[in-house]
């Protein structure tokens, strides 16, 4: 999947986390499940990027009924493109970008922790706010 696939198309919600293994994680990814049609009104997709391997992903999928992709970097190439990784875990610090759809960063947070990520609805006001700026291209 390349993300210029979705440039002046969609908003996108990039969320890159510790996979099947973390349960605030999982948490976070079901919440987001949960209003992922209200996601998609406001033109957006949600891909969310883990060094799981694809057995692990697909499960995680199966298991918290995940309606977006699940994407696998498993060399961290990818993840450290756009955010950190923590050498002593080997795992990525849980990040949430929202980029616009002409590519812009509207929106960062890298935590330590998946606990620490931004809960659905504020990423919903984010998504609502970029939309409002562009009336020209919103559906608002």
């Amino acid at each position: 999947m390349n993300l210029w696939d979705f440039k002046q198309r969609k908003n996108l919600v990039l969320i890159f986390h510790h996979g099947r293994v973390c349960p605030h994680c999982r948490e976070k990814l079901k919440e987001l499940a949960e209003v992922y049609k209200g996601i998609q009104a406001l033109e957006a997709e949600i891909l969310a990027v883990s060094f799981d391997n694809f057995e692990d992903a697909k499960k995680q999928g199966e298991e918290d009924e995940l309606p977006f992709p699940l994407l696998l970097d498993q060399s961290g190439a990818t993840t450290e493109r756009f955010t950190f990784i923590d050498k002593s875990r080997s795992l990525p610090f849980p990040t949430v970008l929202i980029t616009d759809r002409f590519g812009a960063l509207r929106y960062q947070k890298i935590t330590e922790e998946a606990i620490d990520l931004p809960n659905a609805i504020e990423i919903l006001r984010w998504l609502i706010f970029i939309e409002s700026e562009c009336p020209e291209c919103s559906h608002l």
